[in-house]
């Protein structure tokens, strides 16, 4: 009398649609496994995702360079042990990765410790989770697209919360030195400041922070927010010095002179908000325009509008009504330079 066994380990439902995710996010997927390559290669076929084909059986890698020629043709690993575990993701990384790696057993340890991003299962080793980066409570692989997104968010917000701060720091220092070496008083009184800071940084930065965001994180964020606060930055600079020399040679009254110069600080940080209005390109829209930050460099410019008219007496801002020549002179003076420092930004 004869049998036949079958067995077959269970794929997860929600397994296929976090690969698909993370393929589609231009992530390149390695599956690394102890079990034979042929049966996690037709684990992976029964998922349906592209790229995927390529298997390798790990014992027949005997070097360090077939590991690392390896991890160039395969996407599939099988008979892995735990020291090449550690091997492969350190060949990852030799070749300018970002490594992310999940497991839950004690054989993942090693190389959960190499991983730039090491994720653990809640229900796995106390081993694997002593090591690891991030815990998943609910041991769920299909937690993991709302981690990246929930980054996301933080990482893009913050790098454009961080943008208006590093602005005001920028051109406060600068004009402090100019004024201080040239001996001549600060353009702007305290609560002068308060009206500039309230509408181009507390609130913006403070809704920008919630605001939901998707957007694949790219370049350096020291560099990228130094990119987008550098211009608005130098527009002030120069806006506040070119004020200064025509109130020096005569051409601008005493009162006029400082609420020329909150106009001007307060306008170019305002582009600046309207530049951020821009999405950056995604699947669905070409050039997407992001509503709410619209809406929010709008309101921000009608903000600034309602603080130099409505309560110009709180803000010792002289009659706007008195001067709207010079108001808009230095609104086309501030947009030149502002289009001038961001067209030499994209150079």
């Amino acid at each position: 009398m004869y049998g036949f066994l079958y067995l077959k380990d269970k794929i997860r439902k929600e397994a296929k649609n976090t690969l698909q995710y993370f393929q589609q996010q231009g992530v390149e997927i390695k599956i690394i496994s102890g079990d034979n390559p042929i049966t996690v290669a037709q684990m992976v076929k029964e998922l349906g995702l592209e790229n995927l084909e390529n298997y390798i059986d790990a014992s027949t890698l005997k070097t360090e360079e077939q590991i690392k020629n390896a991890v160039l043709q395969y996407s599939i690993f099988g008979r892995v042990t735990p020291t090449q575990k550690k091997a492969i993701i350190l060949a990852l990384k030799e070749q300018g990765k970002v490594v992310a790696m999940t497991g839950d057993g004690v054989n993942d340890v090693l190389a959960l410790k190499e991983a730039d991003c090491s994720i653990a299962m809640a229900n796995g080793s106390d081993a694997s989770k002593n090591v690891a980066q991030l815990i998943l409570l609910d041991s769920n692989f299909a937690s993991m697209p709302q981690i990246v997104a929930e980054g996301r968010r933080s990482i893009n917000n913050l790098e454009r919360s961080a943008s208006l701060f590093l602005v005001k720091t920028i051109y406060s220092t600068v004009l402090a030195v100019l004024f201080l070496l040239f001996q001549q008083e600060y353009p702007f009184i305290p609560i002068q400041l308060s009206l500039i800071s309230m509408v181009t940084i507390g609130i913006p930065s403070f809704l920008l922070a919630l605001e939901p965001n998707k957007d694949r994180i790219q370049g350096n964020f020291l560099r990228n927010i130094r990119k987008k606060a550098l211009p608005t930055a130098l527009t002030v600079i120069f806006s506040i010095v070119s004020i200064t020399i025509a109130y020096q040679q005569g051409k601008i009254q005493e009162e006029r002179y400082s609420t020329l110069c909150v106009i001007a600080a307060g306008i170019s940080a305002i582009f600046l908000l309207f530049t951020f209005a821009k999405a950056r390109k995604t699947e669905n829209k070409k050039y997407p325009i992001s509503r709410f930050r619209l809406g929010l460099a709008i309101a921000m410019l009608f903000l600034f509008l309602v603080g130099l008219t409505t309560f110009s007496w709180w803000f010792s801002i002289y009659p706007l009504v008195k001067m709207q020549k010079e108001i808009v002179l230095v609104s086309i003076m501030c947009f030149a330079y502002f289009l001038l420092f961001q067209l030499g930004r994209k150079k």
